[in-house]
């Protein structure tokens, strides 16, 4: 009972008292109140409602954008049971992917929680086909408790990784990219366009693909759109090919410049072996200063 609900009943039983000491030395023959026919209530304290816990473990895949320049993604277990558990060792395991991967910073999950497991994303089989992940807990005092769980992907974590991954190492064995050195400025003023340029250095292998579009980044775009057309195929037996794409900076500000993150690494869509492909294709630093220093003569900075 609280203290409120105490105090307002001991008044009550005071002011009773005093009334009824009144009646008794103002009339003597008057009669006893007669009892109250309602029933005393009482206050009951209910039971705190359960978390409705689903009695397993469940697991799914993440990956934040500083993941991605770790190069690593996380595994998300959700601990269903009544209790905390503990895990002792943590093994993911795909078909896309070349070997187990062991998760990292193992703490324990407390019931009714969650955690992230960092992995390492390591190079993927190429040719081998999605069949399911899982994740083996192991946990208890002595680890000697395990089980394996399926892990939702529902983003294509590692499904996507695998796929660029594979066409950077196909690109790579026929005809690597890179932004070669010597951009070339037309025009003046903030009306200037530099021409980027991208270059395929064949290495004497069968092969070819095709380079479709490039895309722009949070720093320079197309100067005649949102992306770049090129439709160039790319053979690892033919000349070497260099591509001049025309940019402009996608924004004048000198903030952004100084704090972009992937501001020089464009995505390249391909096509290899008549299936559609994405690899990224950073500038190096001699090749960004130069992208900068046009910027700046066009911006002002």
């Amino acid at each position: 009972m609280s203290r409120s609900v105490a105090q307002a009943i001991v008044g009550t039983l005071l002011g009773v008292l005093v009334l009824g000491g009144c009646a008794s030395s103002g009339s003597e023959s008057a009669a006893p109140a007669a009892p109250s026919s309602s029933p005393v209530k009482t206050l009951t304290m209910l039971p705190a409602p359960e978390k409705t816990l689903s009695g397993e473990l469940t697991a799914e895949l993440q990956q934040s954008s500083r993941d991605v320049a770790l190069g690593r993604f996380q595994v998300w277990i959700t601990n269903g049971l009544h209790e905390e558990i503990r895990p002792r060792r943590i093994v993911y395991r795909d078909a896309l992917l070349s070997r187990p991967v062991e998760g990292e910073r193992l703490r324990a999950i407390p019931s009714g929680s969650y955690r992230g497991y960092p992995l390492e994303l390591i190079e993927p089989t190429c040719g081998g086909e999605e069949a399911g992940a899982t994740v083996t807990v192991l946990y208890g005092p002595d680890g000697s408790e395990s089980v394996e769980i399926p892990v939702d992907d529902e983003t294509q974590v590692v499904g996507r990784w695998s796929k660029e991954r594979c066409a950077e190492r196909a690109i790579e064995r026929l005809a690597p990219l890179e932004w070669s050195p010597g951009i070339r400025v037309q025009g003046s003023g903030a009306d200037a366009v530099a021409l980027f340029r991208l270059t395929a250095h064949p290495t004497g292998r069968e092969g070819s693909f095709t380079i479709d579009t490039v895309t722009g980044t949070p720093l320079y775009t197309s100067a005649d759109g949102d992306f770049w057309t090129v439709d160039e195929l790319v053979t690892g037996t033919g000349p070497e090919a260099t591509i001049e794409l025309p940019a402009q900076p996608a924004r004048c500000d000198v903030h952004a410049f100084g704090s972009a993150t992937g501001g020089t690494t464009f995505f390249v869509n391909v096509t290899i072996d008549g299936e559609p492909a994405q690899v990224r294709v950073a500038m190096s630093p001699e090749v960004t200063d130069e992208a900068f220093s046009y910027a700046a003569e066009v911006c002002g900075f």
